[in-house]
């Protein structure tokens, strides 16, 4: 089976080493992501998704800080966690190295298959893999819900709700990082109408009060 970096992409690959607390990780991600992110209107994106919606190329800035968070507060070990638009993996991989049972989605099959190889690269062969679209969420239950800059675009939060609402086990968490972009507040708002708690904390796991637009942010959801 072709490795999904053998396939070529604008700019090639790179080889990067990401530390996350007392872990480095290494993943293979596009060598210039701005030139996949270019590929969107391309004659190319009609027929592959990778590049019809190709915002899994970049590590964005929230998703080190969430990876971090989770290794300092790892919940018990086997609870079973989906990662959420996983891009090339890193929040998931984190989870996995405490022990975490842990399931990559991403509406780009290409995302999900990277972030894989990833898991597999850091010596987690056993890590799940789904394409999941938010507007047609499962049944399927999990303890766990993690995402990193995934709450950036106001037409995407209420599906995004209503993922966790199907798909997080009572008495769950879920943990979105956010770099401190504006929709984000909007998201906090809407998960409060439906009646669940929402906390803030920065990236040092402080419990802050408000959504602060600029400022890093973990939003920790519990129905």
């Amino acid at each position: 089976m072709t490795l999904v970096v053998e396939r070529a992409i604008p700019g090639g690959w790179s080889d990067r080493q990401v530390p996350v607390g007392p872990h480095l990780f290494r993943l293979h991600t596009p060598a210039d992501p701005d030139e996949v992110l270019g590929q969107i209107e391309s004659p190319e994106a009609a027929n592959q998704p990778e590049f019809a919606d190709p915002y899994w190329a970049k590590l964005w800035p929230a998703a080190p800080l969430l990876a971090a968070a989770i290794v300092r507060q790892a919940p018990r070990p086997r609870t079973r966690v989906l990662e959420l638009g996983c891009g090339s993996g890193l929040v998931g991989i984190a989870a996995l190295a405490c022990g975490l049972e842990v399931t990559f989605s991403d509406y780009v099959p290409f995302a999900v298959e990277l972030a894989r190889h990833n898991a597999a690269r850091n010596g987690f062969s056993h890590a799940n893999g789904t394409v999941l679209d938010w507007r047609q969420p499962r049944e399927e239950r999990f303890d766990f819900i993690v995402a990193a800059d995934v709450t950036y675009d106001r037409q995407n939060l209420a599906a995004l709700l209503n993922v966790i609402e199907r798909m997080l086990a009572p008495r769950g968490e879920a943990w979105f990082g956010d770099a401190g972009r504006s929709p984000a507040g909007d998201f906090c708002e809407q998960a409060r109408r439906r009646g669940w708690s929402v906390a803030l904390y920065d990236e040092i796991d402080r419990a802050v009060d408000a959504f602060e637009v600029g400022s890093y942010r973990r939003i920790v959801v519990r129905k």
